[in-house]
């Protein structure tokens, strides 16, 4: 018989392998991430400045 893991450990297992890859990408690529993170926040301002707009 096999042995089959719980699916709360194969879960959390699974996103450690995440986080772990998307940690190594950012080391990889620092300076797109600073701006992806800066665009993301602009565009974020933005979004809500116009939806202010319109709604006042």
């Amino acid at each position: 018989m096999s042995k089959k893991k719980s699916p709360v450990v194969s879960r959390t297992e699974k996103l450690l392998t995440l986080i772990q890859s998307i940690t190594g990408w950012i080391h990889k690529n620092e300076d797109w991430v600073y701006i992806a993170i800066i665009g993301f926040c602009l565009s974020v301002t933005i979004l809500y400045k116009i939806s202010q707009g319109y709604s006042g």
